[in-house]
């Protein structure tokens, strides 16, 4: 499980994650599976069973189940950390090895750019190690704009 704007996700394993390949947590529980060109995603939820596929690796290959929305979302290739006052930005980056970190001081966190090689929830298990650990969480794809 994880959390994404606000929201508990259950995040799902991909070629780049250490994650397991199966996860219960509570009322909802998630396997995943490889055929030879896609990574299958099965999660069972309030009596409901929904299904996703992914390509074997990439970007595309990141997905987490968001129980309020019912559907599986894509993962943006960063995390959002907290600026709290202690949260020391220059060892976040290092930590992470992040392509760049972008500061929002007045709205008050930080989005760490990962790289390609990093998986978002990779990224939150490292950050959480860390001697003073920021809160932070992941960052999905919003919906697509319905331009009229």
């Amino acid at each position: 499980m994880g959390s994404a704007e606000g929201r508990t996700v259950l995040v799902l394993p991909s070629a780049a994650s250490s994650l397991t390949t199966s996860s219960e947590f509570g009322p909802i529980s998630g396997r995943s599976f490889e055929t030879s060109f896609q990574r299958v995603h099965v999660v069972s939820f309030d009596g409901e069973t929904y299904r996703a596929a992914t390509p074997l690796d990439g970007p595309a290959s990141r997905v987490v189940f968001d129980p309020v929305r019912r559907r599986f979302v894509g993962l943006l290739p960063s995390v959002r950390v907290e600026l709290d006052g202690t949260a020391d930005l220059d060892a976040i980056a290092v930590s992470l090895d992040a392509v760049r970190v972008t500061a929002f001081e007045g709205l008050g966190f930080a989005i760490v750019e990962l790289p390609g090689t990093l998986h978002p929830a990779d990224a939150l298990r490292t950050l959480a190690s860390l001697d003073n650990p920021p809160a932070a969480s992941l960052r999905t794809r919003g919906p697509p704009i319905r331009w009229r």
